[in-house]
């Protein structure tokens, strides 16, 4: 970025940045694409400097194979190698390597302080045009503290993950909770898109033990670490947890294939139908489409599969976050594929049910003080809702 105007005008790719390398300052020689406000990418969106490309995370790799998002210059980051030498993708191991083939140039950045994760794929440095050494330490992220509404949230979601589970479960206040509410669970397993430091000790405590999957059996199953050293160093030459490409991790088949997979996810707003934003508030990006609609649907088509969608019910700002209509119009997540819906005044369960159901359910789990003004809007805007 510091030699942006010797290199001359370029486009950069970005999925989720929890970095300061790319800034809004930055556009004023660079186009930045994108898939939304993941991270530090929030501010490049509130400033409207990325070019946003609506897609699920499973067909990344797709519109990259085919050269529908077109990369020449490929930089990965891997780790050194372990005791067999062998290289890994280090803390994610996404979808960049399917750039690869149609790229002109390939440059692998081996970084000391990545973490040596064990993959069912790892780099091969024969295929990069360029090899070079990197020490800059890896961003941390520490974990979110949650507060009583988080913990309210967490403890109505917990009511669904039964001893055995198999949970997808991100980072953020919400899942911290859910995470730490779950230590008198036996057996669950994990297979997720994200992990923090929240995982670590339910793994050490023998909760998470991924002994009920029939595939990766006795592994914990990641596409990337976003915490602090401490998960790094957890990671760092552990057999049992795997960090995996994401068209492994959000492959349909394969999570429709993890019997009693239970998919938790957060939102923006939801509405009295069950449509979920998880993207926008307003016109301005909060988020990303992400592999949200992914695990969904395997969830979904997994048997004993359960999605849920937890979130306070209002804003800090006291504004509702259940709502008649989404307000920005950019459905995430349909209201076909609805299933669970928690806040901290209770479950809606919409799977099989009506509008008219649907409707009197989410109201239900409404702030109190919202349920009245979201009646009267049902009426006026929802159709299937008698005037």
């Amino acid at each position: 970025m510091a030699q942006r105007y010797e290199i001359g005008p370029f486009n950069v790719f970005l999925g989720g940045s929890y970095s300061a390398t790319v800034l809004p300052v930055h556009t004023d020689f660079v186009t930045v694409y994108g898939m939304g406000a993941v991270g530090s990418n929030r501010a490049l969106c509130r400033a409207e400097k990325m070019n946003v490309i609506p897609c699920h995370l499973s067909q990344l790799p797709a519109l990259l194979d085919s050269g529908a998002i077109r990369v020449d210059v490929v930089l990965m980051q891997v780790s050194r190698p372990d005791h067999d030498g062998l290289h890994s993708y280090g803390a994610a191991n996404s979808y960049a390597q399917h750039a690869l083939a149609r790229a002109r140039m390939r440059i692998a950045a081996i970084n000391d302080w990545a973490p040596r994760t064990a993959s069912t794929r790892r780099p091969d440095l024969s295929d990069y045009d360029i090899v070079v050494r990197d020490q800059e330490p890896l961003v941390e992220l520490p974990s979110s503290t949650p507060d009583e509404t988080d913990s309210a949230v967490a403890a109505n979601i917990a009511r669904f993950i039964a001893d055995g589970a198999i949970l997808q479960v991100g980072i953020g206040t919400v899942p911290n909770a859910l995470l730490a509410a779950l230590g008198d669970r036996r057996r669950l397993g994990l297979h997720s898109g994200v992990v923090g430091d929240a995982i670590v000790p339910l793994i050490e405590s023998g909760v998470l033990d991924n002994s009920t999957k029939t595939l990766d059996r006795g592994r914990t199953v990641t596409n990337a670490l976003a915490g602090t050293r401490r998960l790094s160093d957890f990671a760092d030459g552990n057999p049992d947890l795997l960090v995996e490409p994401v068209d492994r991790t959000h492959d349909h088949s394969v999570l429709a294939g993890l019997k009693g997979f239970v998919s938790v996810n957060s939102a923006v707003e939801v509405d009295l139908t069950g449509q979920v934003g998880s993207e926008v508030a307003g016109r301005h990006y909060l988020g990303t489409i992400g592999g949200q609609l992914d695990f969904v649907r395997g969830a979904l088509a997994a048997e004993g599969g359960r999605s849920i969608m937890g979130l306070p019910a209002r804003t800090a700002k006291g504004t509702s976050r259940i709502v008649a209509r989404i307000e920005s119009a950019v459905v995430t997540v349909p209201r076909s594929d609805a299933d669970i819906i928690a806040t901290e005044f209770g479950i809606a369960e919409l799977r099989g049910k009506s509008i008219e159901q649907r409707v009197k359910a989410m109201i239900s789990i409404a702030h109190p003080d919202e349920r009245d003004a979201l009646m009267d809007a049902a009426r006026k805007h929802v159709a299937g809702i008698a005037r």
